[in-house]
């Protein structure tokens, strides 16, 4: 794959990472609010429906382009791998944490449901 390809791909898709994080925690913060602060009495399974759903948008799509991350990276050549760049991209541990990211949303989901019920 073309170097300047595969920097394009990875910058995007981190940029897509961060992107889904920050749109995701946006609305697990404002589902958090009306929790907290609005009478949601009677209407408990829309507000679980909308924890539920960014927890799961969240976590998939950050194992995805978590996923995509490890793919690009072990598609490196030789001479980037010798790279600073590359070595440092080789030395992040993408499969742990695209682990430790999905599990963030679904405690977070999970914490907003037991304030639900």
């Amino acid at each position: 794959m073309d170097q300047n390809l595969r920097a394009s791909i990875q910058a995007s898709t981190f940029y897509y990472f961060m992107i889904g994080v920050a749109i995701v925690t946006i609305s697990q913060l404002s589902t958090m609010i009306v929790i907290v602060f609005a009478d949601i009495e009677g209407k408990e399974n829309v507000v679980a429906a909308s924890v539920i759903g960014p927890c799961l948008i969240g976590a998939f799509g950050i194992i995805r382009l978590l996923t995509n991350m490890t793919l690009l990276v072990s598609d490196m050549d030789d001479e980037m791998k010798s790279s600073n760049y590359g070595s440092a991209m080789q030395s992040i541990p993408f499969p742990i944490l695209k682990i430790i990211f999905a599990l963030i949303f679904i405690i977070i989901a999970v914490i907003q449901l037991s304030a639900i019920y």
